[in-house]
């Protein structure tokens, strides 16, 4: 069964609207990043702010867009996906810590967080989410918004590079930036303190 982010969004849409809040943050890692901004461009809800970590806006690279990453790397990933998905499982979790983190001293607590069985995916959906990501482009979405925004990035992250989130910086109206030196692609679960306390900053700030 094909994954369709549209109808994921519809339903967060739904939810939000059933709690009937005045006012709302919505934090999104890694895929999520694109669900919320597409979620704001499409819907009129009631967003203040967004906290948008470890996203691109592009994950394939182009010439006008050099922070995704190449076309053959996706293709590859997918062709992995497809004779051996176990090991496309276990090439992936390797991409989120970054060498130093591989190396850390919680790292056994993080790894085994990362790949607990109940919370890895399908296959059909995790190939469905990598079709999808292939061909995810809403540069011209991050454009249109202009609420308060926080992007978290780890300055290591090989699977959306940190040159993605200082591109939607430029081209949001209104965001700042924190990079985390030494991350992968999960610093809240990598650099926790440092992960909350720059979010409650910004949180506070609003």
């Amino acid at each position: 069964m094909m994954i369709h982010q549209a109808d994921t969004r519809r339903d967060i849409r739904d939810f939000i609207k059933e709690l009937q809040l005045d006012t709302l943050t919505l934090v999104g890692w890694s895929l999520a990043v694109s669900l919320i901004v597409r979620l704001c461009h499409s819907h009129r809800l009631p967003v203040d702010s967004l906290v948008l970590v470890d996203g691109t806006p592009c994950f394939v690279s182009h010439e006008d867009f050099p922070h995704g990453l190449p076309s053959p790397q996706v293709k590859k990933m997918l062709k992995r996906m497809d004779s051996n998905f176990p090991r496309a499982l276990d090439d992936f979790h390797h991409l989120l810590l970054s060498p130093e983190e591989g190396e850390g001293e919680n790292r056994d607590t993080v790894w085994d967080l990362l790949t607990n069985e109940r919370y890895l995916p399908k296959q059909e959906a995790a190939r469905d989410l990598l079709v999808s990501l292939a061909d995810e482009d809403f540069r011209n979405e991050i454009t249109t918004l202009t609420i308060p925004t926080l992007l978290m990035h780890g300055d290591q992250d090989t699977i959306c590079p940190v040159g993605a989130s200082r591109y939607m910086q430029k081209y949001l109206g209104c965001a700042e930036i924190a990079v985390f030196p030494g991350a992968g692609h999960a610093p809240f679960l990598t650099q926790t303190e440092d992960f909350n306390q720059r979010l409650t900053a910004f949180l506070r700030s609003l």
